[in-house]
């Protein structure tokens, strides 16, 4: 069994298309980023994107979400009704994306740097209204499947399986490849250079997953921000 990992870029956000014997499983959907000059959910980007791999309702079998955050997540009640594919999510995370708040989704926005705190701390009032005008637009759901590290990844033709990665926010997920490819969502990130995440609920929490992922056999991340990187190159 074999999967083939293309990459989306939807202009600062990935998601990622998995092409299996049988169809496609997407990860993540793209939505609303804080720093974005425009505002959008960047649906026309992804819809154009599955179009030119050939994706469409009757083969897309399954849509991933790594977390709930809302630049993860923001297409997924579309994609699932036009597509008629399942949404899978940890149940950790069923709450930001069933019932988010203003105040739910700003505990993300917690950052380990001196410097990141202050910038924060300057910009905390704008980011509070862009998190506001972004949840007016969400359309709030309940997950198909509730992704758990138990969960059968070979019904819908991955040679994958889920590791519960709690950090970034409670429910992180990351997708591990036989090959040793990792999709991992927030918990890594490449925009500069490969680093953990710069944010996350719980830091403490990132950190016990990130060891813990020491003792598994990866080669290459596939982050939710910027470009893929080997492993090897993480500098802890």
């Amino acid at each position: 069994m074999s999967n083939n990992i293309h990459i989306i870029d939807l202009g600062g956000v990935n998601v990622y298309l998995i092409s299996t014997q049988s169809g496609f499983v997407l990860v993540d959907t793209g939505g609303h980023m804080v720093m974005d000059k425009e505002f959008s959910d960047r649906r026309e980007l992804l819809l154009q994107a599955l179009e030119e791999a050939g994706c469409t309702k009757d083969n897309l079998d399954l849509i991933i979400l790594t977390h709930g955050d809302n630049d993860h997540v923001a297409n997924a009640v579309y994609l699932r009704e036009q597509f008629e594919a399942a949404v899978a999510l940890h149940p950790d995370d069923v709450e930001l994306v069933n019932n988010p708040t203003v105040e739910m989704i700003m505990k993300s926005f917690n950052y380990h740097s001196v410097l990141y705190r202050v910038v924060f701390k300057v910009i905390n009032k704008m980011i509070a209204r862009i998190t506001e005008k972004t949840l007016l637009d969400f359309v709030k759901f309940k997950p198909d499947i509730l992704l758990t590290e138990d969960f059968d990844l070979k019904e819908y033709g991955l040679d994958a399986k889920v590791l519960h990665i709690p950090g970034h926010t409670p429910g992180s997920i990351g997708i591990l490849f036989k090959d040793g490819s990792f999709i991992t969502g927030d918990t890594f990130t490449n925009i500069k250079k490969p680093t953990k995440a710069l944010n996350a609920v719980n830091f403490n929490q990132m950190e016990e997953s990130i060891r813990r992922l020491e003792g598994f056999k990866i080669k290459k991340i596939y982050p939710g921000h910027g470009k893929v990187f080997d492993y090897a190159e993480m500098k802890w």
